[in-house]
């Protein structure tokens, strides 16, 4: 007799397991009386009285389906809680056919009818079979076990061993390939080459078309096979090579990230039906390549003095992954002098401990190795004597492979904690995808990796509606304790998102995160609740995205992060448009408490990833606060940067009303030149997605001087940024990259510069990058364009003020490139100082942007002085 398989650590949460009620709260009722929770030994029935049920009467109308989906997801997170595998689309076609359902009305399109039922119809009697019996589908073992390194050329096998339903003619396999490799059947002398054998002889395993219910949300790139001419039986196998040698193909080419977990998704036909089932997947690692192309200095932001801290030395490949190579021997060095050293074979990571300044200052730490091709300046670290706030770093959109991404919330929390040196992190996974066994173990891994004074995990997650449902808001919880997800399969609006919020917590306990990537309707809010929004992340920076809430009237502040897919919080590396961003948070110290209450208390600063620190007070209150109405405006800021600092500009209202530059220079025969180019992302009509990003492809030639150097941003993404000399031109640049929402900046350096000297920035017509995730040209602002070619030509004695700027105007939107002298010795940290007495009005309210000669950037949250307008 079969007997379901559940962890200890489950056993206690069954019983608080989701009631009845769902079904009543899908069809917009509340139950007078919950339901007990399913028990074990009843769920296999419960699912074959359910499908029986089905099959004698189906339902024929909205409000029908809607109970049977409801009591499906009753049932199928009960099944999720004892450790069957879940399709991974499931709770994504739940949801669309809910909503599909709820907005029919009355008499709906018999299409919405028809598509709802066989999505009930096929899941149920998957999800049943695998309550009655968990070998029914059959099992996958992948081999060899790994681990593997980015980038490496391997051949792989993934055996399927057919369970107790033998596989008929007709049925077959359908493979996703486009996360770890990119497969391919056409050509074996190729790389990328994958081959499907049987154990049986006589069974023909045929290249086919997908087939059946083969559905995506996204992207996915598919291989299929279908069985021929005889049945394979309970214990034969079929086996999938990815990288096949025997025609010269070499192997299969691995993703260019790490990640703890990297699957290779099967999927099974059993009876030739089209019905597609998802046994449990394997998985290896894939971890950094053995060489080191960059190296990276982490330290506090603020310590006191004689305060012992830690300096974390990470060696990285060119992918910015932790290298797997042993290192060459590191100087660690402060103002000039040698303060540590770090052995030659020292593993990737190295933390240098018990470190201590005593006097007051802003420090940065240099590493460099005895060749100096590796070497790198810290992030700033300001020492005082007694700081009653801190800077704390954190990452509060992260995902992992419980959605669409890739890796384990184990390795998600290890990565954070460890390698990008966060102090706070939530994986804050999409609900399209999640079911209840992932949100328990999202739960667990907040208790194992909270670490009170060293690092914080904060319980959240992603409610994911498209644009014209609300757009995503992330959704986070002060604590653990009986933490239910309020999920998109189960509301249609942010509105209701609210109401079940505060229903089922204390508000004060919520922390609701609106952000731009599929944007949030800044139209809704709730005061309580949503008092942030993230205005920066790897998809782009969306600073419109936050004056848009503001202009409303809402008060939130502003954190960056970086919706990064791949497993790697806070750094993101490979996989995205652009670094992502960062939340900066004050508080006193670093404890549950203390970080929640500062995010709620929008005592946070945004920037694009990079550890500014940035200190701006407006009549003495610190940033995200309301101060009594003034007739005098005072704003005063520090700001110690990563790179030179370019500008700050203070916006009153959403308008710009005072720039300060810093890096006037006068030219010079000896000259360093700023090149920045800028896409701009605000939305013009409506609530919509902004823009698409766009791509810059083309050269920066010198005419009448020397190019003697150049420089990169300090973090560039390899997958979408390239720089480098023209071999037959050495005074010419190929560059390529794509902005959307900020700019990129690079530095020459040039030799015999005079007011002739001429630089010439050429483009290639391009088309506007569209995001491969769903969106649909009517989500976004206006119709992606094609960009025609295009020159930009600045003479060094034209530039006004050493600054020049050619506008490109695309629609509404204002593309820009702009070239400008630097001093050489142009300065990390900056003081500044704005008094406002002009228009004043109750409500006004006020922030900073940083830009730094790089490009980028931070954000600090608003003011607003005086009472809120009526």
């Amino acid at each position: 007799m079969y007997r379901h398989r559940r962890s200890p650590r489950l056993e206690a949460v069954v019983a608080s397991t989701k009631a009845l009620a769902i079904v009543f709260l899908l069809l917009g009722c509340e139950a007078e009386e919950a339901a007990a929770p399913i028990s074990s030994s009843t769920l296999a029935a419960r699912f074959e009285q359910f499908v029986e049920s089905g099959a004698a009467q189906p339902a024929t109308s909205a409000a029908a389906l809607l109970e049977r989906l409801g009591t499906l997801w009753e049932l199928s997170n009960a099944l999720a809680l004892e450790g069957a595998p879940i399709p991974v689309d499931y709770p994504a076609h739940v949801k669309r056919n809910f909503l599909d359902l709820n907005k029919a009305g009355a008499e709906p399109d018999l299409e919405i009818l028809e598509r709802a039922r066989d999505i009930i119809d096929r899941y149920s009697r998957e999800l049943a079979l695998k309550a009655k019996n968990p070998n029914a589908i059959g099992t996958l073992t992948l081999t060899p076990p790994g681990p593997f390194r980015v980038g490496e050329l391997v051949t792989l096998s993934q055996t399927y061993t057919v369970g107790d339903i033998p596989m008929r003619p007709g049925g077959g396999i359908i493979l996703t390939t486009n996360r770890g490799i990119a497969g391919q059947a056409d050509d074996p002398s190729a790389e990328n080459h994958v081959s499907v054998t049987s154990s049986r002889p006589e069974a023909i395993l045929e290249l086919a078309e997908p087939w059946g219910n083969w559905q995506s949300f996204i992207n996915r790139t598919t291989l299929s096979w279908r069985l021929r001419d005889v049945n394979l039986e309970p214990g034969d196998t079929v086996t999938i090579t990815y990288g096949t040698t025997l025609g010269g193909g070499g192997g299969a080419r691995l993703q260019r990230w790490s990640n703890d977990r990297v699957i290779f998704p099967v999927h099974i036909d059993l009876e030739g039906k089209g019905e597609l089932l998802t046994p449990h997947w394997p998985s290896v690692e894939v971890r950094g390549a053995r060489e080191i192309s960059h190296v990276n200095v982490i330290v506090p932001s603020r310590v006191a003095g004689n305060e012992p801290f830690d300096i974390a030395v990470r060696s990285e490949d060119n992918n910015k992954n932790l290298s797997s190579a042993t290192t060459p021997r590191y100087r660690v060095l402060l103002e000039g002098k040698a303060l540590r050293t770090i052995p030659a074979g020292s593993g990737a990571l190295t933390v240098l401990e018990d470190i201590v300044l005593e006097r007051p200052g802003v420090y940065r730490f240099e590493v460099r190795s005895d060749d100096r091709t590796l070497q790198a300046l810290s992030n700033p670290i300001v020492v005082s004597a007694d700081p009653e706030l801190r800077v704390y770093w954190g990452e509060t959109h992260g995902h992992s492979g419980f959605a669409e991404g890739q890796g384990s919330p184990d390795g998600y929390y290890r990565f954070g904690r460890d390698v990008a040196r966060l102090d706070f992190a939530s994986l804050s996974e999409h609900d399209l995808w999640l079911d209840d066994g992932e949100w328990l173990a999202l739960k667990e891994a907040v208790t194992t990796y909270l670490e009170p004074g060293r690092f914080t995990a904060i319980l959240g997650y992603e409610w994911t509606a498209s644009n014209p449902d609300g757009g995503h808001h992330n959704v986070f919880f002060s604590d653990t304790a009986d933490r239910k997800r309020v999920p998109v399969q189960e509301t249609l609006s942010p509105e209701e998102l609210y109401q079940r919020l505060r229903a089922e917590n204390d508000p004060e306990d919520v922390l609701i995160i609106p952000h731009a990537h599929q944007s949030a309707d800044w139209r809704k809010s709730d005061v309580e609740m949503e008092r942030l929004a993230e205005i920066q992340s790897g998809h782009g920076t969306f600073e419109y995205f936050g004056n848009k809430y503001l202009q409303q009237g809402w008060e939130v502040g502003f954190i960056g992060a970086s919706d990064n897919h791949n497993g790697h919080p806070g750094y993101s590396g490979t996989g995205n448009r652009q670094l992502g961003g960062l939340a900066a948070v004050l508080a006193p110290q670093n404890t549950p408490q203390a970080i929640f209450q500062a995010l709620r208390d929008r005592a946070t600063y945004a920037t694009t990833g990079e550890r500014i620190v940035l200190e701006a007070t407006l009549n003495g209150s610190r940033m995200g606060t309301r101060v009594p109405m003034a007739l005098e405006r005072r704003l005063e800021c520090r700001v110690h940067g990563t790179a030179p600092i370019d500008t700050i500009d203070v916006i009153k209202n959403g308008n710009v009303v005072f720039t300060r530059r810093f890096l006037e220079a006068q030219l010079r025969s000896s000259a360093f030149l700023q090149i920045k180019v800028e896409s701009s992302a605000e939305v013009f009509t409506g609530h919509k997605n902004p823009r698409p990003a766009r791509l810059w492809r083309g050269s920066v030639s010198v005419k009448g001087a020397d190019l003697v150097d150049f420089k990169r941003p300090w973090y560039f993404n390899p997958g979408t940024f390239s720089l480098g000399r023209d071999e037959a031109d050495t005074n010419r640049l190929e560059l390529s990259t794509n902005t959307r929402g900020r700019g990129k900046g690079i530095l020459l350096e040039l030799s015999g510069a005079n007011r002739d000297t001429t630089i010439v920035v050429e483009w290639d017509e391009s088309r506007e990058i569209v995001p491969r995730d769903g969106t649909t040209p009517e989500m976004m602002d206006r119709e992606p364009q094609t960009l025609p070619a295009g020159t930009a030509s600045f003479r060094l004695g034209d530039l006004e003020g050493g600054l020049g700027r050619k506008e490109i105007k695309v629609v509404e939107n204002v593309d820009s490139i702009q070239l400008q002298l630097v001093p050489a010795d142009a300065e990390l940290d900056q003081e500044f100082e704005f008094v406002d007495k002009e228009d004043l009005a109750p409500g006004d309210y006020y922030y900073l942007r940083v830009t730094q000669v790089d490009g980028s950037m931070a954000w600090s949250s608003p003011w607003w002085v005086g009472s809120r307008p009526r």
